[in-house]
């Protein structure tokens, strides 16, 4: 075996990784988390069967009566469609405590079936593929409360500080069909709603897209809103209460955002100076992403009674007009705008790949941190805020076809903005970072539905190289990746006959808690200098000869913050002379290591 000279030294309790010294910045649980038992329930849900399958929405008509002192809703919905296929039998959902008074067709009743939320409606002859029809459910109840909005949903039943109805709905993982009937699967987008709903005299009614119309009758408003993008079903929505409203505009390169704030009169004028900030919100993920995708219809906030929710040109604002100091605005606002772009525009068709919503708008608070604080405060952003939150219970991605995500389980927000930050990191370009969301967005905004394997397709076309380990790695394991490290130095003259007595450092590393044959490269940085070196690392133990550097008393291998954890290990050392020792081997000399290579 290939000897060092004994005059290696050794400095392991001067040498330093950021990421040893902050273990909430990831760490595996010892036991993994446990998935619900799924049930039929489960899959009538999430599975698109065959009779949801065979027609697509194109547009929701609600006309609605909502009463807030016995805490019910109904009315009539009509259900545009066009048929995929030829068709006798069409499955909508609506909740079972929402009961059905009718179902018509072409002007005739047509009968129906219930299974839990699904309801079967059979046509008295085959439908064509390819043609335009409607159905028009009459229905009413009392919707299911929300337990804790908005993670838990449902309709919120609250009054405002002066005793008036205060109202709102929240349904993201419930599902539209909570509230109306509709066909509740995320891959199915109508083309356009609109929203006609009567409330008691002196409430309005605020919705996506824009307000057609307001028709007031003895007792009673009516408010008709509507919006010709698609939308996603969770994200139709409706306010109700009695609301002062802020106008203003914003001037973008495809025309004047109108920006509407419809706040409670007791904050009006605190949110007239705390709404400032949103202009800055959307330039800056206009910039950083695509110009804002809803500009015919504006963009909303709506004081509700529950934290917050992205409805579509319409986000429930709830935080109290409070300013995050690491994130340079306020959490909500910065936040849930950011859906515009992911979760409205660019849109799962399955909770198993939530993170490229939720992931992607927890990555974009990063963005605004470093837009308006600078990029180390960013980082700090994401040490203290964002990594705390993760568990690393579940892998990112979860299971299909069963509507299932648990808010409990925050992952897909840290972990999810987090592995977009290591990509970041990955690449070490910025410019083609952004150029690879901004292509991401403009090739699936409102266009179609996103999934995991999209997301990675787009990478590597984008940088011709194979990322499958990392995916496995980040989003498929809930192992986080561990950086086995040793750092040391010895006299490299000595070692090549040059009898100098050059001392050189060196590190000895390698990946554990990963797939066999994934690479990542990884930045070493003497704290107390400018130098940097990069190292592609991998799942054998290498040493690497850091010939550029005077030995450093404290070593930085994660400046940048990419989510993995760091521990120093002599057993690496070890490990690296052996595999070093091999016959194809050779000592390692600094390599600008590049992620697949």
């Amino acid at each position: 075996m290939k000897k060092f000279p004994l005059i290696i030294i050794c400095y392991l309790l001067l040498s330093s990784c950021i990421t040893s010294r902050l273990p909430y910045f990831g760490e595996t649980p010892k036991h993994p988390g446990r998935y619900p038992a799924f049930t039929v329930k489960d899959s009538l849900k999430g599975y698109l069967d065959k009779d949801r399958a065979c027609y697509d929405v194109t547009f929701y008509d609600l006309n609605l009566t909502l009463d807030p002192g016995h805490k019910k809703l109904g009315g009539k919905v009509t259900i545009c469609f066009r048929a995929l296929e030829a068709m006798k039998t069409l499955r909508f959902d609506l909740y079972k405590n929402l009961k059905i008074y009718s179902i018509d067709f072409s002007g005739k009743p047509l009968s129906f079936s219930r299974n839990d939320m699904a309801v079967y409606t059979e046509f008295p002859y085959s439908l064509e593929p390819g043609k335009d029809y409607s159905i028009t459910v009459s229905y009413g109840g009392s919707p299911l409360k929300a337990r804790k909005p908005p993670w838990r949903g449902g309709i919120v039943w609250e009054k405002d500080k002066s005793g008036n109805p205060w109202i709102g709905v929240t349904c993201e993982t419930e599902g539209g069909s909570i509230w109306f009937p509709c066909k509740d699967h995320l891959s199915d987008e109508p083309d356009s709603v609109r929203l006609h709903m009567t409330v008691p005299m002196g409430l309005q009614v605020i919705s996506n897209g824009i307000r057609e119309s307001h028709i007031s009758l003895p007792g009673k408003e009516t408010y008709t809103w509507s919006t010709h993008y698609p939308i996603n079903i969770y994200n139709i929505t409706f306010y109700a209460g009695k609301y002062e409203h802020i106008a203003d505009t914003l001037t973008m390169p495809g025309g004047i955002l109108n920006l509407d704030y419809y706040v409670l009169p007791e904050n009006l004028e605190t949110a007239r100076k705390h709404f400032r900030q949103v202009k800055d919100v959307i330039n800056i993920y206009s910039d950083a992403y695509g110009e804002y995708p809803w500009i015919r219809e504006g963009f909303k906030l709506v004081e509700g009674p529950f934290e917050g929710m992205e409805h579509q040109t319409a986000i429930a604002y709830g935080s109290g007009y409070q300013d995050l100091p690491w994130l340079g605005g306020d959490y909500i606002i910065v936040h849930e705008t950011a859906h515009e772009w992911w979760g409205n525009a660019v849109s799962v068709s399955d909770f198993s790949d939530i993170w490229l919503q939720e992931g992607f708008a927890t990555y974009s608070e990063l963005v605004f941190a470093e837009r308006i604080k600078g990029y180390d405060t960013s980082l700090i952003y994401a040490n203290y805020w964002l990594a705390a939150t993760v568990k690393n219970k579940f892998p990112v991605v979860g299971p299909a076809n069963v509507s299932y995500w648990d808010y409990r389980d925050g992952d897909v927000y840290g972990k999810g903005a987090l592995i977009l930050h290591t990509i970041r990191n990955i690449l070490n370009d910025s410019t083609l970072f952004f150029n690879l969301l901004q292509t991401f967005y403009s090739e699936h905004a409102a266009k179609s539905h996103v999934t995991t394997a999209d997301f990675k397709e787009l990478l590597e076309r984008m940088t011709g190289k194979n990322w499958d380990k990392f995916f496995e790695a980040y989003l498929y394991s809930r192992k986080v990746p561990i950086l086995k490290w040793y750092y040391g130095s010895y006299d490299y003259g000595s070692e090549t006959g040059k009898g100098n007595g050059q001392s050189v450092p060196f590190v000895a590393a390698k990946w554990v808690n990963v797939p066999d044959g994934f690479s990542m490269p990884v930045t070493l940085k003497c704290q107390n200098s400018d130098l940097a070196e990069t190292i592609n690392v991998t799942t054998g133990a290498k040493i690497f000869y850091l010939k550029k550097f005077s030995f450093c008393d404290k070593l930085s291998c994660n400046a940048k913050r990419s989510y993995f954890t760091a521990e120093i290990s002599a057993e690496i050392f070890s490990e690296a002379m052996q595999e070093q020792d091999a016959p194809e081997n050779k000592p390692v000399d600094i390599i600008a290591g590049t992620f697949g290579q």
